[in-house]
């Protein structure tokens, strides 16, 4: 019974929650609906307060969505920060912009927490996903229901981003970009240049071997290359940094700390911690 009560209470939660995130990124519900992978008759159950009709899977599949990225919870490095000034930049300059980070330096974290923002709009690649399917999932992402070319999938992108106010299209992971997809985003980039911005996100080697493929004249790679306006790089985190996250999770052992502070990467550094906690309750223990 009160586990039943509980599922009715966070339905009923949910509610509020849709509502707030569809008004903070000025979305219609059917947008919402698209770009979360449910159906318009799920949230009309949940609007209509119908939420017998909706599975606790449904519930958690939303609430997934909704909280990709809690923001109070992340802590706020110089890297952080300037990437969020990168994705400004880029928004208000309609630039496009490289931004180059190590695995674990907590790139993606930040784009997403940065891709909160009203007319933001997050896509990641994967190796196997052909053209086609990325921009499905781009005018997923712009809460478009369409289905036709792929000439025609890339002007419908373009012209859903130029009616929108100052837009940002992050695409991460772009080292993982294959070269036909590479041409149709700098087609994508020219249709959209007066308006919006693009960060495009990946691991060194993305500029790397974007400027070897230039350096070998291969089609259209040093042409794309051109029009990537600025290149900023990750530095990691500094001995301060480090220090700070350790007492922000708990690490307050100073011999600890201070073998850990040339840790550069966010995601080495709290696997350390989590060790560190492991190694100390099985010491309690004992």
């Amino acid at each position: 019974m009160k586990k039943n009560q509980a599922n009715q209470e966070e339905k009923s939660l949910l509610k509020q929650s849709i509502n707030d995130f569809c008004k903070e990124h000025a979305l219609s519900k059917s947008a919402f609906a698209k770009r979360c992978g449910v159906s318009d008759g799920t949230l009309s159950f949940i609007e209509n307060e119908q939420f017998e009709k909706v599975s606790d899977e449904m519930v958690q599949k939303i609430n997934s969505f909704i909280n990709k990225v809690n923001v109070g919870d992340i802590y706020q490095s110089v890297d952080f920060l300037d990437a969020f000034a990168a994705c400004d930049l880029a928004r208000t300059h309609h630039l496009m912009i490289g931004l180059i980070a190590n695995t674990g330096m907590g790139k993606t974290t930040t784009l997403r927490t940065y891709a909160r923002k009203k007319n933001v709009f997050y896509v990641s690649f994967c190796k196997s996903v052909k053209a086609g399917q990325f921009f499905s999932e781009l005018l997923c992402e712009l809460g478009v229901s369409f289905e036709g070319s792929l000439n025609e999938k890339i002007n419908r992108a373009a012209k859903e981003l130029n009616k929108k106010d100052h837009p940002l299209l992050i695409i991460d992971e772009a080292g993982k970009i294959t070269h036909p997809i590479m041409l149709y985003l700098q087609e994508l980039r020219d249709k959209t240049i007066s308006n919006c911005g693009i960060i495009l996100a990946g691991m060194p080697y993305f500029k790397t071997n974007l400027q070897k493929y230039a350096d070998r004249q291969k089609e259209g790679c040093a042409e794309f290359l051109r029009r990537i306006n600025v290149w900023h790089t990750f530095l990691g985190l500094s001995p301060k940094e480090v220090e700070e996250i350790c007492s922000r999770n708990g690490l307050d052992d100073p011999k600890e700390i201070e073998s850990l502070r040339s840790i550069k990467r966010f995601g080495d550094l709290m696997n350390e911690i989590f060790l560190y906690k492991i190694r100390k309750d099985r010491m309690l223990d004992l």
